[in-house]
Formats: structure tokens, C-alpha cells, sequence
């Protein structure tokens, strides 16, 4: 019994403890850190094309992710935006681009982020396209970040060159 009664006031000590830091801790608690890497899971559609893409049975999944430099203030100062999307067509296809537009739903958009994806040609039709860019403005990533809505993906092929898939963008996940 006597062994029970001391085991039991280390763990009220432990437990008392740990009230103790985490209320220290809470009330020095800052605002959250931004996340470093914002990911952009995006489902592409010809459906969503300006105007939209009629009988083309093809769509592209994946992501942008911005991985981030931020300042002690938190301010953005450098980044990557890395786009990996897995895509599948009908049949053969020539990628021609893969970009960020600025643009809301419904409107057709300069480009903001070119991947640099060069023209390739998939004979099955079904595959990935993966991009790294860096060197993007800071002020680019902020305006994205601000109002993701009103700014979409793109993936352009030959036969349709203003874009056959697109998605508008939308609040990032983080990790």
C-alpha cells in the first residue's frame, strides 16, 4: 500500500507539473508559424477549361507544393514551386506546358509560374510531369497564398494549346 500511495504522488507530481509548463508555456504562446511547405492538391479537368473542353476523357491528379524561406517575421523571401501531377489521356499526347495562371474561375489568365516543362510526347497517353521552379518572385508566392481562388493550374497539350486540363487553386494543405 505504501508503495501504491508513493507512486501515486509522482504521478500527481508529473501531472501537476506539466498543468504548471503548459500554462507558463500558453501564456507566452505566440501566433502559429506559417507552414514552410503550403500543398495544393489539385484534380485537373478539361471540364474546367475557358471554355470547357467537351469529350475529352482525361483529367490529371496531383499537387503544387511552395516550399518556403521565411524571414524571422515570418515574411516570405524565397521559394520553389514544385508541381507533380500523374495524367492520363486517351491515347497518344504531346505535353506542351504546365503553368500557373492568374485568373478567377471562369477566366482565362496570364501566366504567374512557368514550370519550364519542355514539349514531350507520351505514345500511351498516361504518365507524370514534374516541375521544380525557382527563383519565383516572393510577392508572386504571397498573392497566391492571399487568394489561391484566383489563381489556376493548367497543363497544355498540341491538339489543345490553351490548356486541355485546369483546376482553379484553392487553400493549400500543410505539413
Amino acid at each position: 500500500m505504501r508503495r501504491a500511495l508513493f507512486s501515486s504522488a509522482i504521478v500527481l507530481v508529473g501531472v501537476v507539473g506539466l498543468v504548471v509548463i503548459g500554462a507558463a508555456g500558453g501564456a507566452q504562446a505566440k501566433k502559429p508559424a506559417l507552414s514552410a511547405t503550403p500543398v495544393f492538391k489539385l484534380h485537373l479537368k478539361p471540364s474546367q477549361e475557358v471554355p470547357a473542353i467537351k469529350g475529352l476523357k482525361a483529367g490529371a491528379v496531383g499537387n503544387v507544393t511552395f516550399d518556403l524561406e521565411r524571414s524571422s517575421a515570418g515574411a516570405i523571401t524565397s521559394g520553389e514551386v514544385i508541381s507533380y501531377f500523374n495524367y492520363a489521356f486517351p491515347g497518344s499526347v504531346t505535353i506542351t506546358g504546365l503553368h500557373v495562371h492568374q485568373a478567377a474561375k471562369g477566366v482565362n489568365g496570364p501566366i504567374v509560374v512557368s514550370s519550364g516543362v519542355s514539349t514531350f510526347t507520351d505514345s500511351d497517353g498516361t504518365g507524370n510531369v514534374t516541375a521544380v521552379v525557382t527563383g519565383v518572385a516572393p510577392a508572386i508566392l504571397r498573392a497566391i497564398l492571399d487568394n489561391p481562388r484566383n489563381y489556376y493550374v493548367n497543363l497544355h497539350t498540341s491538339v489543345n494549346p490553351g490548356g486541355a486540363l485546369r483546376e482553379q487553386m484553392h487553400n493549400p494543405k500543410k505539413r
